[in-house]
C-alpha cells in the first residue's frame, strides 16, 4: 500500500478541533508516535510514511524527532488557531496544524449480494485463515467469551439483543496492551458491519457499553472515531482488497496488516472476519 508523503491529518480531527483555543497535555511518547490529551479526546502524531490514524496526523520525521527527544508526558500543549504549539523541555514547538492536507478515513458502504460477499476472494482467504487468527489473536478465552464471540457471528438468535450486550461488556478493555484485544476486535467487527450498513442499533449498544465499561484512553480514541464512522488509514485499505483478484497480493497484504502493533492487527481481523460472516449470514436470508 502506497503511503502519502505529504504531511497529513485525519478528517476526524476536524469535527472536534474547532475552538479557537484548546490545552492539553502530553500523553504518551513511543519511538515512533506520540498522543496528545486535549479535553475533547487524544490527537495521535506519528511521521509522513506511516498508516495514518482515524484520530491523528503525520509530520515530517526530523519534526517528529525534534518533539520526540525534547518532549516529557505531562508537557503542556496548546491548540491555538489552527496550530499546535508543544512546550517541550527545551523550546516551544510549533506544528502548523492548519497547512496539513486533509485526508478522509471515512469507512464507505459497499453493495455485495449475499453471493457475492461469499465468493470474493478476501472473504474466502479470511474465512481459510479463521482459525489460525483465532489461535493467534491476544485475547485470554475463557467459556464465556468463546460463546460470546461465536454468537457475533449469528443474527438470528433468540435473546440476541441481550447476548450482544453481554458480550461488549466482557470484551471491552479485555486483555493488555494500549489497545486491548477485546477491543480490537469489537472495532474490527463493528467495522465490518458499517461497511455493509449492517451497524443500526449495533454502535448505540457499543456507545452505551463505553459509557459503563472501562478501557484506556488511546482504545476510547479509537472508539470514538469509529462511532463517527472513521477507521485507522490501514484497515481502511481492506476495502480495496475487495476488489483484488490477486490472491498472494491479498495475502501478502493481511500479513501486513496482523504486523500492526503486538497482537492488534491480528485481533483487528479476526473481529472483522466475524463481522463479515454476520453480514453474509443476515443477507443470504433477506
Amino acid at each position: 500500500m502506497l503511503r502519502d508523503r505529504r504531511e497529513t491529518k485525519s478528517n476526524f480531527l476536524s469535527l472536534f478541533l474547532k475552538e479557537p483555543l484548546l490545552l492539553g497535555k502530553m500523553h504518551t511518547i513511543f519511538e515512533n508516535s506520540l498522543n496528545i490529551q486535549f479535553p475533547i479526546g487524544l490527537v495521535h502524531i506519528g511521521k509522513v510514511g506511516m498508516a495514518l490514524s482515524s484520530f491523528g496526523c503525520l509530520i515530517e520525521p526530523e519534526d517528529f524527532q525534534k518533539i520526540h527527544d525534547q518532549s516529557q508526558v505531562g508537557d503542556i500543549v496548546r491548540f491555538k488557531n489552527g496550530e499546535i504549539f508543544l512546550y517541550t523541555q527545551k523550546e516551544v514547538i510549533k506544528i502548523a496544524f492548519d497547512q496539513f492536507v486533509t485526508k478522509d478515513l471515512t469507512i464507505p458502504k459497499l453493495e455485495l449480494s449475499a453471493q457475492e460477499l461469499k465468493g470474493n476472494l478476501l472473504y474466502q482467504l479470511l474465512e481459510e485463515n479463521f482459525a489460525s487468527l483465532s489461535l493467534e489473536i491476544g485475547l485470554p478465552v475463557n467459556d464465556a467469551i468463546s460463546k460470546g464471540l461465536c454468537s457475533l457471528s449469528e443474527p438470528y438468535l433468540q435473546e440476541k439483543d441481550s447476548i450482544d450486550k453481554k458480550i461488549i461488556r466482557l470484551l471491552i478493555g479485555r486483555g493488555i496492551g494500549l489497545t486491548p484485544s477485546g477491543d480490537d476486535i469489537l472495532i474490527g467487527y463493528t467495522f465490518a458491519r458499517m461497511l455493509f450498513q449492517k451497524a443500526d442499533g449495533w454502535q448505540q449498544k457499543v456507545a452505551d457499553a463505553l459509557q459503563e465499561v472501562k478501557t484506556t484512553a488511546i482504545s476510547e480514541a479509537y472508539f470514538n472515531a469509529l462511532l463517527h464512522e472513521i477507521i485507522n488509514e490501514n484497515f481502511l485499505h481492506l476495502v480495496q482488497l475487495f476488489d483484488e483478484k490477486d490472491r498472494n497480493k491479498i495475502n501478502n497484504e493481511l500479513q501486513v496488516l496482523k504486523r500492526f502493533g503486538h497482537t492488534s492487527g491480528t485481533d483487528t481481523l479476526y473481529g472483522f472476519t466475524i463481522g463479515l460472516q454476520y453480514v453474509q449470514k443476515e443477507m443470504e436470508r433477506l
